[in-house]
């Protein structure tokens, strides 16, 4: 389960298709077990658009405390990539990425469909703990809706300057906060939509600068490594 005040890391990125075997081969036989066996790491989940070729792949890492992905354990690996993480680096394009910490979560099952929300300026909604709280109700009360949570960037602990970055060929860019509803299908996110334009938006939906829904692809949990 999600807790507030455990770390988080969310990730976007794009394979070119005649890469994507390589990629899921190191995603989620390499990467996964070597990420989640780094002391403090609790999971990760990987996520695929289904339909659109930009941003494809949305990848989240929850971990006991923000402060383990700053941590020398983790910061070691990212500064000694393996050679398969060598080989994809350089592969993936519209590279985003974010950690810190998680606000606060709703909810204790995870879905086969996660709609993510990534805002460059944190929303002053959703920094008021009675609002954010009353507009989580609502959500998490909706068909089929399974959990929300609101996730905060903490740009010192996402800028760090590691080898990794170095052979990545795609700016990486960064944003301030993160809200993610998961449910058991994309078309609970129908409802959804409509519920945050009203409370969040208003009739200015531009002021989303992102907004998508993804299809569940994989899971590891740190257990699972034992």
């Amino acid at each position: 389960m999600w807790n507030a005040g455990h770390g988080f890391m969310a990730i976007w990125s794009d394979v070119a298709p005649s890469d994507s075997d390589f990629y899921h081969d190191w995603l989620l036989k390499e990467h996964f077990p070597e990420r989640v066996s780094v002391p403090g790491f609790i999971s990760a989940r990987v996520f695929r658009r289904p339909t659109g070729q930009d941003l494809q792949f949305f990848i989240i890492y929850e971990t006991e405390s923000p402060e383990v992905l700053a941590s020398p354990a983790y910061v070691a690996r990212l500064n000694n990539p393996t050679p398969m993480t060598q080989k994809v680096m350089p592969k993936l394009k519209n590279f985003v990425r974010g950690a810190g910490r998680v606000v606060q979560s709703s909810g204790v099952c995870g879905g086969g469909a996660a709609k993510v929300i990534r805002f460059e300026q944190p929303l002053a909604l959703l920094g008021d703990a009675n609002a954010r709280t009353a507009l989580f109700e609502k959500i998490n009360g909706m068909d089929r809706v399974l959990a929300v949570r609101l996730f905060e960037v903490d740009t010192a602990a996402t800028t760090i300057q590691t080898e990794e970055k170095k052979i990545r060929t795609s700016k990486e860019e960064i944003y301030s906060q993160l809200l993610v509803i998961e449910a058991a299908d994309l078309e609970a996110f129908n409802a959804v939509s409509e519920l945050l334009k009203a409370t969040l938006f208003g009739e200015e939906s531009s002021r989303v600068p992102y907004d998508q829904s993804y299809q569940f692809i994989s899971e590891l949990q740190r257990r699972s490594l034992n």
